[in-house]
């Protein structure tokens, strides 16, 4: 389990003795532990234990029990944006549109170094589903990975850093067992030079190279979206239900203007800064859900 984070304080730095764009691959804090580093590198994901508090999670379940996601209507005039894979699986977000307890881990203490490690002190949080399955809900295919190249899914280490494009937070809000399905994954797939084949994509063929990832409620997976992964069909009797946090660095967004339905979104995809001006965000989280950019961007932690 990790116990904690700390900021290394460093003097700013520019590339090339002092590029305008801001040094957008300086790391000033330390995060990652060794062990982390090479698991991240080797598996293309960690999981990390004990993040969530009891009220934290109890709180995020509440408000999805008063959502009632099931019987809300989808559709360009709903609030939430729906994705479905048959009758007993849904996704809906956006999640920083969400209830407070959803915003509150946006820039959560425990995950924010690891962002910060993995995509760049610049980075921004990009989008995000809460996830639901019922009994008999999936599978859905294998996707990700390496081959084809996506330059929005990028992963690569250079210099002794790590450089995701995409990264998922996922928040496991129940106890997955080993039985229950749900998400799986392909270690190492993220540097693969092969295409995944389509009977492995489509679980026609299982092995060792699949593996489905038991949580605890209240712990995290952090991957690559560049890592081969999955959903296997949820066989528990209790209702899955995990949160997926995606983000970038400062300078891309993944998303664009557009509802999974195909309809276009009035105020866009990705957070807006109307959207940061509404409630009581934090300057911290206001500074995460900034619009992409990267002219003199500033560093997402550590300045108040």
């Amino acid at each position: 389990m990790r116990c904690g984070w700390f900021w290394r304080v460093t003097r700013p730095m520019r590339r090339g003795g002092g590029s305008r764009w801001g040094d957008t691959t300086r790391r000033s804090y330390t995060m990652l532990t060794d062990a982390e580093r090479y698991l991240f590198d080797l598996q293309g994901y960690l999981l990390i234990e004990d993040v969530l508090k009891p009220d934290e999670l109890a709180d995020l379940n509440r408000v999805l029990d008063e959502y009632d996601l099931w019987n809300e209507p989808s559709g360009q005039d709903g609030f939430f944006d729906f994705w479905r894979n048959g009758d007993c699986q849904i996704a809906a977000g956006p999640l920083h549109r969400f209830a407070r307890p959803f915003r509150n881990i946006v820039g959560h203490a425990r995950i924010v170094p690891y962002l910060a490690d993995l995509l760049g002190n610049q980075f921004r949080y990009d989008h995000g589903q809460a996830m639901l399955m019922r009994t008999g809900g999936g599978p859905f295919h294998l996707h990700g990975g390496a081959v084809p190249w996506e330059p929005g899914m990028r992963f690569q280490v250079a210099g002794g850093q790590f450089h995701c494009e995409l990264l998922v937070v996922q928040y496991a809000l129940c106890d997955v067992g080993a039985e229950d399905g749900g998400l799986c994954v392909v270690p190492g797939s993220h540097k693969s030079n092969f295409a995944c084949p389509e009977s492995f994509a489509a679980f026609e063929k299982t092995g060792p190279w699949l593996k489905h990832i038991p949580q605890q409620a209240g712990s995290v997976v952090i991957f690559t979206e560049a890592l081969a992964h999955g959903t296997l069909p949820w066989t528990a009797d209790h209702e899955r239900r995990a949160l997926f946090y995606r983000y970038t660095p400062g300078h891309m967004a993944f998303v664009g203007r557009y509802r999974e339905d195909g309809c276009e979104m009035a105020d866009g995809g990705y957070p807006q800064p109307a959207h940061s001006a509404e409630g009581d965000w934090s300057r911290q989280e206001r500074r995460i859900l900034e619009a992409p950019y990267i002219w003199k961007r500033a560093d997402t932690i550590g300045q108040e």
